[in-house]
């Protein structure tokens, strides 16, 4: 039988061009780009020694040699299956966390087939020749292909599996390049004298190339590094092969304060120009720039990387110029030991952040340790356990108690809220609010106070005095156009009296969100009252006191100490409540813990005291029995 291989010759050509273009090229050396040059190799060899292969057997060659090629050409045909299996699950980023059998499988099957080939000079299962040097199919032929169909389909099925790991365009073509190479392989069986395995194989491989590899994906266009993409896919491809590594991290100072004074351009040119300056600077080292102003070194050889830091010590503070500005450009840095004891690769992210905050707040080159580590795995052990109780609206209600100086009477309060948690007790409100904010989850927490509020209102006996309970809006409850429909949603299942409620906002949310009045006035219709929280604390907005229906204004604590130490700060507070008064709003001064702070406040009229002057934040049934007690008396 004479073989036709025009097809596979073409293949060789074209994938040979791939393999050059390829290997001139700057490929991000992560995980999946690996495997790809794995296959790009076995394919490139396929092609070639399948098109040898052809050539022997038509010409009758020695038949040491026509073994020798076709041995070569089924181990290199056989391994593709297996590798684009391998590149699938790179790709999923879920191969750690696939089962062993799942991947041992596809191993398995392609021992036995190598096993199967390696007797056939005996055998006669695969392949054998005959005295004439005819080649022949073996016994066990087709089940070699069998098995080699299974191995991809083994791969079709791992990517529907994991099919929500994968991107739409990955979940389009790794079913089409593996289903051609069966279609390939089936025409194989039928057809045995045209070969088209190869050829399959190479369109395969081109349409990985154009679909799959993007190389772009993992350049930061503004200084032409690597991106945060880049570092989290180059953190896992470490990770995969279980090697240490180090790393430096480089924050310039105050770009956002350039960027203010002079122009953001500017402040992109010193990014731009400090990535060069460490690229120029540095060696044997991959650099990332991360986030805005913020690069990563990696670091495989500690050599490297302490010769790296005595050259950026160097070279840094940078003097940047151009026609009009010279500006001396100084820079925060940390570096950590060899062995990280990171579990993922968005774990290094986290880490980078955590130990660049930390120079910051010491102004000193940090050193990522071991004490270091155990004190980010604390804050995240922390952070979970805010998360978890959050999300099962594991939040207590306090109940601070406000007095009415003009009725004598304490009758209203402010709803504080705590998270108590089986690991860590109490935790600081201002430590998992900042968190809940930094996550987007604080309009669920302020959405649980309104229904945990409802549910007081509904079940406890409420005391007859009780006019009004204030909660706070954050500026992210406050940019929600439909933050008024979930409160009234809430409100009316619970039947509610609006009249008991009102919202503080403070200055910097009233100048934030463009939405606010329309927010305002639908739920001042429904009897809602708001209050202007922490007034006068730097963030005045003369505006949003005359714009907005605002009903209450609350004097910050802040300006009331600074009144007490300062007489310059006394008459602006003297000044402020005045203007208040004029302006017909109701005055709350917060943080009142004296009594010569109430003697002096009643001199200027103010209507309502909060503070722990006159009670602590309280538990619902503490709170209760405080307006009962204090108001009989």
């Amino acid at each position: 039988m004479i073989f036709n291989y025009s097809f596979n010759a073409t293949a060789l050509v074209f994938i040979s061009i791939l393999t050059i273009y390829y290997n001139i090229s700057p490929i991000f050396p992560n995980r999946a780009n690996k495997f790809f040059s794995w296959i790009l190799i076995e394919g490139t060899l396929s092609v070639f020694i399948d098109v040898l292969s052809f050539i022997c057997i038509n010409n009758k060659v020695n038949i040491y040699i026509n073994y020798g090629v076709n041995f070569l050409l089924f181990i290199t045909q056989w391994m593709i299956p297996y590798l684009l299996f391998r590149y699938v699950m790179t790709l999923t980023k879920q191969e750690f966390k696939t089962k062993y059998l799942v991947k041992i499988i596809p191993v398995v099957l392609l021992v036995i087939n190598y096993a199967i080939l390696l007797t056939s000079p005996i055998t006669k299962y695969t392949f054998y020749f005959t005295e004439n040097m005819e080649y022949m199919r073996g016994s066990l032929f087709n089940l070699s292909i069998v098995i080699e169909l299974i191995i991809l389909m083994w791969g079709v099925g791992y990517t529907i599996n994991k099919r929500k790991h994968l991107s739409y365009s990955q979940l389009m073509i790794i079913p089409s390049f593996i289903t051609l190479n069966i279609i390939a392989i089936i025409i194989q069986i039928n057809i045995p004298q045209i070969s088209i395995i190869s050829a399959s194989i190479c369109v395969s491989i081109y349409l990985m190339y154009f679909t799959l590899l993007k190389p772009t994906a993992y350049i930061d266009t503004m200084t032409n590094l690597y991106n945060r993409v880049a570092l989290l896919e180059y953190i896992y491809s470490i990770n995969a092969n279980k090697q240490s590594y180090s790393f430096i991290v480089i924050d310039i100072v105050e770009t956002t304060k350039i960027n203010n004074l002079v122009s953001e351009d500017f402040g992109n040119k010193i990014i731009k120009s400090v990535g060069e300056k460490l690229l120029s600077i540095t060696s044997n080292s991959l650099i990332f720039r991360i986030e805005g102003d913020k690069f990563v070194l990696i670091f495989k050889n500690e050599k490297d990387k302490f010769i790296t830091l005595k050259t950026i010590n160097k070279n840094f503070p940078l003097l940047i110029e151009d026609s009009k500005f010279s500006l001396e450009i100084k820079i925060h840095m940390a570096y950590s030991e060899k062995v990280l004891d990171t579990q993922t690769n968005t774990d290094i992210i986290e880490l980078i952040n955590f130990i660049c905050n930390k120079t910051k707040e010491t102004k000193k080159t940090q050193k990522l340790n071991f004490k270091n580590i155990e004190e980010y795995r604390y804050k995240k052990s922390k952070e979970i356990a805010i998360l978890k109780a959050i999300e099962n609206e594991n939040i207590e209600l306090r109940f601070q108690p406000i007095y009415d100086f003009n009725n004598k009477e304490f009758n209203s309060a402010e709803i504080l809220c705590r998270i108590n948690t089986k690991e860590f007790g109490y935790i600081n409100p201002a430590i998992f609010i900042a968190y809940a904010e930094k996550q987007g989850l604080i309009s669920k927490i302020t959405l649980t106070i309104i229904k945990k509020l409802c549910i007081f209102l509904r079940k406890e006996p409420i005391p007859k005095n009780l006019k009004n309970i204030s909660i706070n809006l954050s500026v992210m409850d406050c940019l929600d156009s439909k933050i008024q429909e979930k409160i009234l949603k809430i409100l009316n299942e619970y039947k509610i009296n609006k009249e008991l409620l009102t919202f503080e906002i403070t200055e910097t949310t009233a100048s934030l969100a463009p939405q606010l009045e329309k927010t305002m006035d639908i739920l001042v219709q429904e009897n809602i009252n708001f209050s202007l929280d922490d007034f006068g604390t730097g963030y005045a907005n003369l505006d949003s006191v005359l714009r907005l229906p605002f009903s209450k204004a609350k004097i910050d604590k802040t300006l009331l100490y600074l009144s007490q130490e300062n007489e310059k700060y006394k008459i602006l507070l003297d000044s402020l409540v005045n203007m208040i008064k004029d302006l017909n709003l109701d005055i709350v001064v917060e943080g009142v813990e004296t009594s010569s702070q109430v003697k002096y406040l009643s001199t200027l009229n103010v209507d309502y005291f909060q503070g722990f002057y006159f009670s602590k934040p309280l538990k619902d049934k503490e709170f209760i029995q405080f307006m009962n007690q204090k108001n009989s008396i």
